[in-house]
């Protein structure tokens, strides 16, 4: 859902694209993701709540706008009269009237036109923080559902790491009616099963409240498979090269926040108009038809009357009420110049702490593939001293739970990688027109 501003041109972004700006979003990898992100707009409890402002917003839009415009009022008043003149008898009649009133503002300074600018502003600040409200809830959708990708793939190791548990288990203790291991051996892989099936059951019990959390902010109601594309996010992990294909900002920008300080800095530019007409002159078009009733002496008749004249209204003193909010009006502006310096400056320095964490987390991914296959390397050499008898399966156990947590050290280094790179985009680009 993209809205269009009708008021006021935004400072863009441009960045170059590469093929990598693509391979590095998670929908990419995950169909399921795709069509997560596709109904979110629709079936997010959280954004149905938010697309309401637009409504309110566009309701005062309407609202300040009619005070620009016509009013029409109609009155139709029927009565029945009864009279007791002297020395004529008692008589009663029954009348009818009408009238209709026509008032059309002319000129009131700008004040009317100020408000109606307010307002469409206001309503423009409204599709903003809409569109920033959808961005955000894009970014967090794909942060969640990371953070649920890593814990199953934590529950499938843990699964594993409890079956080698299992058998390790199952061995010592054959080894051990047959005297060929000791009883603190068959206690110790007791206790490293008892562990394995701990750690399983806590991240079983993460998984399933992530799961819960993701359906109250999306709204998706389907299941969860985590399924690649081809194992392409599996390939993410190995061979590509991260940090080198960061969007290369082009010229300059603004963020959500300065664009919207730049229109409440218009706001009290208006409410200033609207200030300095407080005490002046406002002229009203006035269109009439309307009856009225002629007494005679023995009698009475209904009188057609129809007008157009001009309605004068001049406030000449208001106790220092304008004064008052013209000097509000001023201080506010100041006040909104001032920190749109500010937010201008923190802006800035928002985006390049962000684009060092990504260089940060770039390094730390190449890190962790190192460390996979160190681990690698380390289980290799266990399996061989575990079959010379040179090492206990506790030791060999411990070196396959290391590989398993680089693994896990690894994905959860490229999904923070992800995670980051995501939210620094939906900084620094607008969806804004």
């Amino acid at each position: 859902m993209k809205f269009l501003l009708p008021l006021y041109s935004c400072a863009l972004v441009v960045f170059t694209v590469s093929a990598s700006n693509h391979i590095e979003l998670p929908e990419y990898h995950f169909i399921e993701l795709q069509e997560v992100l596709k109904q979110v707009e629709d079936h997010a409890p959280i954004f149905k709540e938010q697309k309401e402002s637009i409504e309110i917003a566009k309701a005062n839009t309407l609202f300040a706008k009619s005070a620009e415009g016509s009013k029409i009022n109609i009155n139709l008043r029927g009565q029945s009269i009864h009279e007791d003149r002297p020395d004529q008898p008692y008589r009663g009649r029954k009348e009818f009237y009408g009238s209709i009133i026509i008032r059309k503002p002319l000129f009131h300074w700008g004040a009317l036109r100020a408000q109606s600018r307010i307002s469409l502003i206001q309503e423009a600040i409204a599709l903003n923080n809409l569109n920033h409200f959808l961005d955000e809830l894009k970014v967090n959708v794909r942060s969640s559902y990371l953070d649920l990708f890593v814990l199953s793939k934590q529950v499938k190791i843990a699964r594993s790491s409890l079956q080698n548990a299992e058998e390790n288990f199952t061995k010592v203790k054959g080894k051990s009616k047959l005297g060929l291991s000791s009883d603190i051996i068959v206690k110790n892989e007791n206790i490293e099963l008892l562990k394995q099936k701990i750690l399983l059951e806590d991240i079983n019990r993460s998984l399933e409240s992530a799961k819960k959390s993701f359906i109250q902010l999306t709204g998706w109601n389907g299941p969860l498979t985590f399924e690649e594309n081809n194992n392409s996010f599996e390939s993410l992990q190995l061979d590509h090269t991260f940090g080198e294909s960061l969007p290369v900002l082009l010229t300059t920008h603004s963020s959500r926040i300065t664009r919207q300080i730049n229109h409440e800095i218009n706001v009290e530019k208006n409410r200033l108009t609207i200030a300095k007409s407080g005490l002046k002159p406002k002229v009203n078009l006035i269109s009439a038809f309307f009856q009225d009733q002629v007494p005679l002496a023995d009698d009475s008749f209904t009188r057609n009357n129809a007008l157009v004249g001009l309605e004068v209204n001049w406030a000449i003193w208001d106790s220092s009420k304008s004064r008052a909010e013209k000097l509000k009006s001023f201080a506010n502006k100041r006040i909104l110049e001032l920190s749109l310096e500010r937010e201008s400056r923190s802006f800035r320095l928002e985006i390049e702490n962000m684009r060092s964490q990504l260089d940060s987390l770039a390094k730390r991914v190449e890190m962790t593939r190192q460390l996979v296959v160190l681990s690698e390397k380390k289980l290799s050499i266990s399996k061989t001293e575990l079959e010379s008898d040179r090492i206990t399966p506790s030791q060999f156990m411990e070196a396959q739970m290391a590989l398993n947590r680089s693994k896990i050290q690894r994905l959860q280094s490229v999904c923070d990688y992800i995670k980051m790179r995501n939210r620094y985009e939906a900084l620094i680009t607008t969806s804004y027109e």
